[in-house]
């Protein structure tokens, strides 16, 4: 299906970062931090469903992703939010509403606690509780990247398809496409766990969740829904970790009607 959103690519320099960013529409300040291995260019579906809704959305390619530039150390979780933090305080961002995805939940639930300007909160499949859950297959993974650690020499002729089944096998093909550097941010974010922050959120929450999603299993969202006083959890049934991607109409509808009561 082609899409026709319209929008302005802007760029904005923070810290010695080029930061770039979509704005999409107008009226209410809408912010939102996509997930990890994604861009502002995934969410044009959403974007277009979000059309003449009365929001202006203000989508930032996370440092990275997309066209921003990438960290020039090993970045955590805090780095991410202070970059942001600045974007909205240039921005002039007053009142404004949240949303975060996966990766950027975590991050989103960072700044919800810290910015008394945000005014409503959105987690979408927000990876924030990081217990280690392994599954069969990423046992036989686990085990499997063991033994090519110890086995397998990196000179070995097809030692690289090898470690991509393994990452594919264990779920965490993120890791295995990200460049060295972000290799290290990316450990380091999922070490993170972040649901001590959960019952210091004040704004309201809406919780959108995938029914069938399998890189943050719903019981997250059950827990997030428990956790956050003033919440409550929508799931979009068939949906997996991107129901903004593949439930565009429905996702879009959820959070329309949370942001107008």
């Amino acid at each position: 299906m082609e899409i026709s959103v319209e929008y302005k690519q802007k760029r904005i320099e923070i810290d010695g970062k080029e930061l770039s960013y979509k704005v999409a529409g107008t009226g209410k300040s809408f912010l939102i931090l996509h997930g990890w291995g994604a861009s502002s260019n995934s969410w044009m579906n959403f974007v277009e469903e979000m059309s003449g809704k009365g929001f202006q959305l203000i989508i930032p390619d996370l440092p990275g992703f997309g066209k921003s530039s990438d960290p020039d150390i090993s970045w955590g979780s805090e780095d991410y939010v202070n970059i942001i933090l600045e974007l909205i305080k240039r921005l002039d961002l007053k009142d404004f509403y949240l949303l975060g995805h996966s990766f950027g939940g975590g991050v989103a639930l960072k700044i919800a606690t810290r910015d008394g300007n945000a005014n409503k909160l959105i987690l979408c499949d927000a990876a924030i509780v990081r217990e280690e859950r392994l599954d069969l297959r990423q046992k036989i993974s686990k085990m499997l990247a063991a033994i090519s650690s110890k086995l397998v020499s990196r000179n070995f002729p097809g030692y690289r398809f090898f470690e991509k089944m393994v990452y594919k096998l264990a779920g965490a093909s993120d890791y295995y496409r990200a460049n060295p550097a972000m290799k290290e941010v990316f450990k380091k974010v999922v070490s993170e766990d972040l649901s001590f922050l959960l019952d210091k959120v004040k704004q309201p929450c809406l919780i959108i969740w995938g029914g069938d999603d399998r890189a943050t299993p719903l019981i997250d969202g059950y827990l997030l829904n428990k956790e956050i006083k003033d919440s409550e959890l929508k799931i979009i049934v068939g949906a997996r970790h991107n129901p903004y991607k593949t439930h565009p109409k429905e996702t879009a509808i959820a959070v329309i009607n949370f942001l107008n009561k």
